[in-house]
């Protein structure tokens, strides 16, 4: 089977370099194509590629950032021109980068690398996200995507394919499942109630029990029924 290839890099005419060195390669096919990070983030989400061309001006030269930022997470090579960022790269045994302008050589060697090397040394996406919970997620607003502080989201309400983000003031739309985002979220903040909400505990103002069913009462007021399925979570809560 082909693995697939996403390419994220702000100058096409890169771009354009490794697609056609791709092409020209068995064994792998080119998925998309991204000229920013928002684009990057979307389609890495959406297209679950199996490698990741990526220029460190889209990542900010923070690869662990950038991971808190996904729900699927490729294998990585950096592409950069000779800057400082290079040299913190460098320093990865867990990365693979090139250098602009990269040769046919060079391509064809991170392709082999990313072919036989497990990315992050074997480590699961999900052990990576429980060793480094993220603060912050973005959300989409305005056709824009907005960085959100976690602790600020008073809850999380799924609606359809998609997540209305709940804060004091505003909502925000994310394009994850709420599935998705439960597990990326610090257990001991946020917990399932109901197949359709996720609560921070910390914005939860009251709750209580009738006809053997838990009911919650968040700061703003909102009433949420706990689900059947999720009754035994609430004991975490209880001491």
């Amino acid at each position: 089977m082909n693995k697939t290839i996403l390419i994220a890099d702000g100058e096409s005419r890169y771009r354009e370099l490794i697609r056609q060195h791709i092409n020209s390669r068995p064994g792998f096919r080119v998925v998309g194509e991204c000229r920013n990070r928002c684009e990057t983030i979307r389609y890495v989400n959406a297209l679950e590629p199996d490698v990741l061309f990526l220029d460190i001006q889209l990542s900010e030269a923070n690869d662990t950032d950038f991971l808190q930022t996904t729900s699927h997470l490729p294998k990585v090579i950096y592409t950069a021109a000779i800057d400082s960022g290079v040299s913190q790269l460098a320093n990865r045994r867990d990365s693979t980068f090139l250098l602009k302008p990269y040769n046919d050589k060079q391509l064809d060697t991170a392709l082999q690398i990313v072919s036989t090397v497990p990315a992050f040394e074997g480590l699961t996406h999900q052990a990576v996200l429980w060793a480094d919970r993220p603060k912050s997620i973005l959300a989409e607003e305005g056709g824009r995507l907005k960085r959100v502080s976690l602790r600020d989201v008073c809850y999380l309400k799924a609606a359809g394919d998609y997540t209305v983000i709940h804060c004091a003031m505003k909502q925000y739309l994310s394009s994850s499942g709420i599935g998705a985002i439960e597990k990326r979220l610090d257990p001991s903040l946020f917990i399932r109630v109901h197949r359709s909400f996720i609560i921070n505990i910390e914005h939860l103002d009251a709750c209580y029990r009738d006809i053997g069913r838990w009911y919650l009462t968040m700061e703003d007021g909102r009433q949420i029924n706990v689900g059947k399925h999720y009754q035994e979570n609430m004991k975490q809560l209880i001491l």
